[in-house]
């Protein structure tokens, strides 16, 4: 029998701790939380085997786990665990290291540690924004000056959304590496053909546009319609109609600046995608789950991070600005006040682009998809390698 040296990190069950609120180190591996999961299987048994691996501190072993990401926190576990070791909310403590191991620059792991560090970064991007502003623009704009005059678009362009586009591409494309490296390629036990990673491609793109897994968190014997009449979609919709609203304003701003700014193009669809849908969207669902973590009543919001709470706010506030300024420039307010209105959404949007989509809470909506697909292509390998085998 091959002996297996395993190295403990006592650090990590520090971090684990300091990040989070689970009990995990009470698990007595009575089983039940994998036994209740709606989405763990014979193959991946979590959350049990990350109980073990945390407990002990199995740094290696998790760094190259794809499974927190797997668990969409239904809370069954939590519910059901006989020790209240709440391995809900390791797994999300579990998802807050992981994107601090993925990021080389360290910087998620000062934010998650420290609510103050991610205060004063949040400060430093809004005072760049401020900075930036007024190289470009001033502080006020001249007397007379249309809106176009006042903030060029091109200089928006330019200056704003395209440099922080290219930012969070390379960012997050070289975490995304990152992870692919400590999560695939370090797995000698399985060897992808080049042919997997384009016939599984279908799964990153559909996870990441539906965000099913979070449907499956109910694994009853219902109806769609019923589960749907009932509320037990709220949770999966509310934060589809989130993420696409984002999505949506995201790519409005950043490709179609000149159009979103004007006031008179295509109304209707103006109306309809951005002034209705998305803006809703982001209002809806950041109202949504502050009044679940406030209330508390589901396991999945009965605990609450410093960055859960920034990531909301930002969001939030964010919308609103957006909103405020949308109407600002289609009721024609005065250049003064829409050029200040401006001015504090930028400084707005953009801490919560550059803070919380590549280092905290909003990298979740990259991360899990894509594991979701590198999980795909491990066990699409392996099932081919053993038939080959078994051919052979």
């Amino acid at each position: 029998m091959k002996n297996t040296v395993v190295k403990t990190d006592n650090e990590l069950v520090k971090y684990i701790k300091e990040v989070g609120e689970s009990n995990f180190k009470k698990c007595f591996q009575c089983g039940t939380c994998s036994s209740v999961c709606p989405l763990s299987t014979e193959d991946r048994p979590f959350p049990r085997k990350e109980m073990i691996m945390a407990g002990w501190g199995m740094k290696e072993q998790l760094v190259s786990d794809l499974d927190p990401w797997l668990c969409y926190y239904c809370g069954e576990c939590s519910k059901n665990c006989p020790r209240k070791a709440e391995p809900g909310e390791l797994m999300m403590s579990l998802r807050r290291f992981l994107i601090s191991a993925y990021d080389w620059t360290g910087i998620s792991k000062i934010l998650y540690k420290s609510k103050y560090a991610e205060y004063i970064a949040i400060l430093i991007v809004a005072l760049g924004v401020l900075i930036e502003w007024a190289v470009l623009f001033g502080l006020h704009p001249a007397a007379g000056a249309t809106l176009e005059q006042a903030v060029s678009p091109d200089k928006i362009d330019y200056f704003f959304d395209w440099p922080i586009t290219v930012f969070l591409g390379v960012m997050l494309t070289s975490f995304i590496y990152n992870m692919f490296r400590k999560t695939v390629l370090s797995d000698d036990s399985v060897k992808i053909p080049l042919k997997l990673y384009f016939t599984e491609g279908w799964s990153l793109m559909f996870n990441f546009f539906t965000q099913y897994r979070y449907a499956k968190c109910d694994d009853s014997e219902e109806s769609s319609s019923k589960k749907l009449s009932t509320g037990k979609y709220n949770f999966w919709l509310t934060h589809l109609f989130l993420m696409i609203s984002y999505v949506v304003l995201f790519v409005g701003i950043v490709f179609f600046l000149d159009w979103f700014q004007a006031e008179n193009s295509l109304p209707y669809l103006h109306i309809i995608l951005f002034d209705y849908f998305a803006s809703i969207g982001l209002i809806f669902g950041t109202v949504y789950f502050v009044i679940k973590r406030l209330t508390k009543k589901i396991e999945r919001s009965k605990f609450s991070h410093h960055t859960d709470w920034m990531f909301v706010i930002l969001l939030f506030l964010t919308g609103v600005s957006g909103i405020v300024l949308r109407a600002a420039i289609v009721y024609k307010i005065s250049v003064p006040s829409i050029f200040y209105i401006y001015l504090v959404h930028l400084m707005i949007l953009f801490p919560m682009l550059v803070i919380e989509v590549p280092f905290s809470k909003w990298s979740h909506l990259a991360y899990r998809p894509v594991a979701i697909y590198f999980a795909n292509l491990k066990e699409k390998a392996k099932s081919l390698n053993k038939n080959n085998a078994e051919i052979s």
